[in-house]
């Protein structure tokens, strides 16, 4: 580097720094003037006071007091931003919750806050219509659904509830506004029933290739794992977890879920999604199926702790629900995964007179989310046609 690339890099700083000053200057709203006693006097904020007065016996000294001043709020204001509080909250968030979470927390914070004109605000400035506008301009922009959006209208409640803990905040610019206020600028994402479930005539199909594969290839386990799916409404990650052991002569004992780290990437075995234990009867269906995975396994040299294993081990979720889909494919049917078959067999029960209680003891969550997420009219039309009917005869 030549003296002169050392000279102009030298000036730059200076005209960067002189340019601040500038800056910071402008934001002085009172005079500044020379008294008779030579020294340079004005004013400044005063919380107490309203404003204090400052005296310097040179101008850039007093000049240099104004800078501080403000270089000082700037900073106070940078530590009382919408940004900085949401970090304080997950400094805390991030201990009380697993590793995905916090994976995720860190995704949504790019796609939703960082370095957004929101974010940088004293979050003691933000007001109710900041939210508002904020929201509806990143559900239009991102084009969220009404779950993403729950999501982060929950982000910022947490972090305005986190500011009135610690006395950030007297008044709560959240406190009436409501998640739902912003769903109809989301977009509409409701799958049909038919996207959801799968139908009794695509089952029958799908049963058909199951047999193929045991007759063709017996030795491939994730179709078994597949066909279990069917019969249990298993969680994908359910039947992965599953163990012999957990296998009785009446029932399944249901008490693990495997798991996968994307900090980490690896995969676990832990808890249920709920944190709970069911059991699903051991039906003669289900006891045959068993049967005959134990068997390929055998003979194929893969029997292990795990239900489900082929020559690489315990067979991970990802690959059963690609086999689902790979098995829609070959039968010619639109893709499911392991979940359509969940809230297929809740569906069949509850149709059946099922109630929601026990369906949802069956399936491992509540009576609300069975209610709400997993019950869907699956009687084809020559049902319906035959209950009208029968109706008719006993009118």
């Amino acid at each position: 580097m030549s003296a002169n690339d050392i000279i102009d890099i030298s000036s730059i700083q200076k005209y960067k720094e002189m340019t601040k000053r500038q800056e910071l200057l402008k934001k002085h709203q009172y005079k500044i003037h020379q008294g008779k006693d030579g020294y340079w006097r004005t004013y400044l904020p005063d919380e107490k006071c309203g404003r204090k007065m400052v005296k310097k016996k040179e101008h850039k000294d007093l000049e240099d007091t104004i800078i501080n001043y403000y270089k000082l709020q700037q900073e106070q204001e940078k530590l009382r931003s919408f940004d900085n509080v949401y970090w304080s909250w997950r400094n805390i968030q991030d201990q009380l919750v697993m590793d995905n979470t916090v994976t995720k927390y860190n995704t949504d914070y790019i796609r939703y806050f960082k370095d957004t004109p929101f974010a940088e605000m004293e979050i003691t400035k933000i007001t109710e219509d900041d939210i508002k506008i904020f929201i509806v301009h990143k559900v239009k922009e991102l084009e969220l659904c009404q779950k993403a959006c729950k999501t982060l209208y929950g982000y910022i409640r947490n972090t305005v509830l986190h500011a009135r803990k610690n006395k950030l905040l007297i008044d709560d610019p959240i406190e009436f506004i409501k998640a739902k206020d912003f769903y109809k600028y989301c977009m509409n994402q409701t799958k049909s029933v038919e996207k959801q479930t799968v139908s009794q005539s695509d089952m029958d199909l799908l049963y058909e290739q199951f047999y193929r594969d045991y007759k063709d290839k017996p030795e491939y386990i994730p179709t078994y794992a597949v066909h279990l799916a069917t019969l249990t409404g298993m969680r994908v990650g359910e039947i992965s977890a599953l163990r012999w052991d957990s296998i009785t002569k009446d029932y399944i004992i249901i008490d693990k879920s495997e798991k996968y780290s994307r900090s980490e990437r690896k995969y676990y075995i832990e808890q249920t999604k709920n944190k709970k234990s069911r059991v699903f009867p051991l039906t003669p269906q289900i006891r045959s199926l068993l049967n005959a995975v134990q068997k390929a396994e055998m003979k194929n040299g893969y029997l292990s702790e795990f239900v489900f294993s082929n020559e690489h081990g315990r067979i991970n979720a990802p690959t059963i629900s690609s086999c689902s889909k790979n098995k829609c494919k070959q039968v010619g049917i639109d893709e499911k995964g392991i979940h359509a078959y969940r809230k297929t067999l809740n569906s069949k029960m509850r149709c059946d007179g099922v109630s929601s209680t026990v369906a949802a003891s069956l399936l491992g969550h509540t009576k609300e989310v069975n209610e709400q997420y997993y019950t869907f009219d699956i009687t084809s039309l020559r049902e319906k046609a035959d209950i009208i009917t029968r109706l008719s005869r006993e009118a």
